[in-house]
């Protein structure tokens, strides 16, 4: 482990000396012109401001013209780097610009958007596969109903993806694999799986808690291949540093603090019972309850209907690969009534968690690693804190 730790640091120095380097390059014009996404979008006064990615960075800027809804789409735009820090390069930043142009759709997203009639949904389902944003609205109510980490790409994801392409090449590689039956099939049939989900990720601009998701399935697969305990805490340790090591400022992000605190949960869920199909079910709504504490403090909404949560997250795996069936098929927009119907019971209300109340859930959450009264007792708090949602 001392050994690891010290390749971590190494890595880390060399990895910000490269961040430096491209920093520089970056900087090196004063005036720069970039292709980025649009992610966010909001009216402020008599402009408007936009959230803008690329692969490199994320950057803020302003715009007087009156704009469309661009929330996913694509632009070319020249900014000024002048004042840009190293910090808000590893971040984000603002920069003033000019010269917007709007950029054709590329073929997948526009392949998705014309399978649906509104383009909230289009998006829901670009975030879906793509991992690309979705309209305010949309999130406050997914938010609302506790099922907006069923939209984001996460580990969920990853692991309906993986369970496919494993299923998948099995077929294949078992015929091919009498003819050198010295390999170990699921080694390998498990490297071709990570190398397809790598290329998910490269495809979807790397979100980070499919990063977090990916690079713990990467520690486990090769824990599992040489006899190690994967269900030991000190896993998550471990993958916090390479998660900073190769995707630095990423592990700083909503999207991965709250993707880390579900493996968390889950690891401490499976420090008490064991992993079969029966607790599996009953793991839903486990992290329904102890994962709402967090949703509350961070976004402040709930619903009438939040408790179908855990019923829909158990459904999910079927509607999602139900919908990349009618997509590559055309027919995306087959089960659109049933999205909005779901989305029509987010109707928000406003909930109130404060930071001592989530720190306390925190600390006792750290102490149900080893005492067994706190981890029943998180769940009680959970659920109070879901019942007092409805008050």
């Amino acid at each position: 482990m001392k050994l690891i730790l010290k390749l971590l640091l190494l890595f880390s120095i060399v990895k910000f000396e490269f961040l430096f380097f491209n920093y520089l390059s970056f900087i090196y014009k004063p005036r720069r012109v970039i292709e980025a996404r649009v992610i966010a979008q909001y009216k402020k006064r008599d402009y408007y401001v936009l959230k803008l990615k690329n692969r490199e960075v994320t950057f803020y800027t302003t715009t007087y013209e009156d704009l469309k809804n661009l929330i996913n789409d694509k632009l070319r735009l020249k900014i000024f780097t002048k004042n840009l820090s190293f910090l808000g390069y590893l971040t984000s930043f603002y920069a003033p610009s000019y010269d917007i142009k709007l950029l054709p759709l590329s073929k997948v997203d526009k392949f998705i958007e014309i399978q649906h009639k509104e383009r909230k949904i289009s998006n829901l389902f670009r975030a879906l596969f793509l991992g690309e944003s979705m309209d305010y609205q949309t999130r406050l109510a997914l938010s609302s109903l506790g099922i907006a980490h069923l939209f984001a790409l996460s580990g969920l994801h990853l692991g309906i993806i993986s369970f496919l392409v494993f299923f998948i090449v099995r077929l294949f590689y078992s015929f091919f694999h009498k003819y050198f039956p010295y390999r170990n099939l699921y080694f390998d049939v498990g490297l071709i799986v990570l190398g397809v989900e790598f290329l998910y990720l490269y495809f979807t601009n790397f979100p980070p808690s499919l990063i977090r998701a990916y690079l713990l399935e990467v520690i486990l697969f090769f824990m599992f291949f040489t006899l190690r305990d994967v269900l030991r805490f000190r896993v998550l340790g471990l993958l916090l540093g390479v998660s900073f090591l190769f995707f630095t400022f990423s592990v700083f992000t909503l999207g991965f603090l709250l993707s880390f605190l579900g493996v968390f949960y889950i690891y401490l869920f499976f420090n008490y019972f064991k992993p079969n199909f029966k607790n599996s079910i009953l793991l839903s709504f486990y992290l329904f309850v102890v994962m709402s504490v967090y949703s509350f403090y961070f976004f402040h909404k709930s619903s009438d209907f939040i408790f179908l949560a855990p019923f829909i997250t158990l459904l999910f795996p079927f509607f999602y690969v139900v919908e990349v069936v009618l997509h590559l098929l055309n027919m995306g927009g087959s089960l659109d009534f049933l999205v909005k119907g779901v989305l029509s019971l987010g109707k928000v209300r406003e909930v109130d968690v404060s930071l001592v109340e989530v720190l306390v859930f925190l600390f006792l959450s750290l102490m149900a690693i080893k005492k067994k009264w706190a981890f029943y007792g998180i769940n009680v708090i959970g659920l109070i804190f879901v019942l007092r949602s409805f008050l």
